[in-house]
């Protein structure tokens, strides 16, 4: 099945582009200023005296990546790329370098007080690209989950979309939740009511937006599947264009990229939680503006709330289920074979049934056969008998009356 991906590429996630060559430390503080996401979270004062996340590897499946970006130099494993030779790197770089960056930027200059700090500063990238315009494009997608989860991944990050499912995605997203990884996708980006994919999966976690001042972002997809939202307007991150510009966006791209980061951070915090509670602290620390009293179930435009890393790392909140709050995927491909070994089965043991039946049947045919013709036999003898003891009563009656 070909998907045409949506939120992966520069031009549909990013408003305004910032260049930034190797500038002046007060430029270039300018730009760590406008890093709102952090000043929210309170970053420097409440999320990195717990941890930067050091020790944990993020998988980001995107459209492309500059390696050689000043602010993430170092923070790259060997990754695989998974779109087909014709695919322009380059040009697909951009979105996947801005989402690197925000989870993971460790700024450069300095005391690294240059450029784009991302959330989880201490932690490592695992690259995997692919084609978002390729006709198996979902394919693609599907075996760089499993890649992440066979490599050493503890989150993977999915800041795209699509409106179709797809069976080998579900499968993948299966067979990573099976494997302790957690997964972050965006919600989407046309601020309607809509299910878009792999966010829509069971078990993934659906992010959607919100804006500085805590209300949702218009653009925000929403939904009763929506699990949590993050930052998505006016987010300044690194470019691919060169090896320090800077780009300024609006998406659930970001806001995935960021609750990834989080996820991150708890795991590196609590190392002996598993994947469902590592989102389950993420969703009972998380903060719903629009909760109503008593209120159970996600809401449509928050989901659980808005994601707050720090309390997620401070706040004391029991671990709860293994498999935490969400529902989880099943396997599509798993269960066909156990279909077709039970018709097989069943098409093998139906003629032995059939077989035995008629013997018993033939058995029974004969035992009654058998019966009849005794019964038939003692009735015959009976006549006889009777018909001899009248024939002498006769005679004997006839030879006193002569």
């Amino acid at each position: 099945m070909g998907l045409a991906r949506t939120g992966c590429s520069v031009g549909a996630a990013m408003t305004v582009t910032l260049m930034m060559a190797a500038a002046p430390a007060a430029r270039a503080d300018a730009a760590r200023d406008k890093q709102w996401p952090l000043q929210a979270f309170k970053a420097s004062q409440r999320i990195w005296p717990v941890t930067t996340g050091k020790g944990q590897v993020i998988a980001i499946i995107d459209c492309g990546f500059r390696l050689t970006h000043v602010d993430l130099v170092g923070q790259f494993l060997r990754g695989k790329d998974f779109a087909p030779g014709a695919y322009d790197r380059a040009r697909g770089a951009g979105h996947g370098t801005m989402m690197t960056s925000l989870i993971a930027g460790h700024g450069h200059g300095p005391d690294a007080a240059e450029g784009i700090m991302g959330l989880a500063p201490g932690a490592q990238v695992l690259p995997l690209t692919f084609d978002t315009n390729a006709p198996d494009s979902d394919q693609e997608v599907s075996a760089a989950i499993r890649y992440a989860v066979t490599h050493g991944a503890g989150v993977i990050n999915m800041s795209f979309g699509e409106v179709t499912p797809s069976e080998s995605e579900l499968s993948a997203v299966a067979y990573a939740e099976a494997r302790n990884v957690v997964l972050v996708a965006g919600a989407g980006n046309d601020g309607i009511e809509a299910s878009n994919y792999p966010a829509s999966y069971p078990g993934v976690v659906d992010v959607g937006g919100a804006n500085e001042d805590g209300s949702v972002w218009g653009g925000s997809d929403f939904g009763g599947h929506l699990t949590l939202v993050g930052p998505a307007s006016g987010v300044l991150g690194d470019g691919g264009g060169g090896d320090t510009q800077y780009v300024i966006g609006d998406g659930t791209s970001g806001a995935s990229a960021y609750v990834a980061a989080a996820a991150a951070l708890v795991r590196a915090a609590f190392p002996g939680l598993t994947a469902g509670q590592v989102v389950n602290r993420l969703i009972k620390s998380a903060v719903d503006p629009d909760a109503r009293p008593g209120q159970g179930t996600p809401d449509l435009h928050y989901g659980y709330g808005v994601v707050r890393p720090d309390a997620a790392l401070t706040e004391d909140i029991p671990p709860g289920p293994a498999a935490g709050p969400l529902p989880q995927a099943t396997d599509p491909a798993a269960a066909r074979p156990a279909l077709a070994a039970t018709t097989a089965t069943v098409t093998t043991t139906w003629p032995l049934w059939l077989a035995g039946a008629t013997v018993l049947l033939s058995l029974l045919g004969v035992l009654l056969r058998n019966r009849n013709r005794n019964r038939n036999r003692n009735r015959n003898r009976n006549r006889n008998r009777n018909r001899n003891r009248n024939r002498n009563r006769n005679r004997n009656r006839y030879r006193r009356r002569a």
